[in-house]
């Protein structure tokens, strides 16, 4: 834990396992939102995808018949 570094949309708000950048410099404005794990453990990559399940997506969607 003492390595990992986070960054929400290329801020890295966690270094070293320590507080890092300010997260109010996240900027939160859009859909998608890229978070970043770096472990400091080998070169392997993942790519995880997830969904919006808010409460204005789950009205947005309920409109549509199946």
């Amino acid at each position: 834990p003492d390595r990992l570094n986070v960054a929400i949309n290329d801020v890295w708000v966690c270094r070293n396992g320590s507080v890092g950048d300010d997260r109010d410099l996240v900027d939160m404005r859009y859909r998608e939102v890229r978070i970043t794990a770096d472990l400091a453990e080998g070169g392997e990559s993942a790519v995880i995808w997830a969904n919006d399940l808010t409460a204005d997506y789950v009205h947005e969607n309920s409109a549509y018949s199946s």
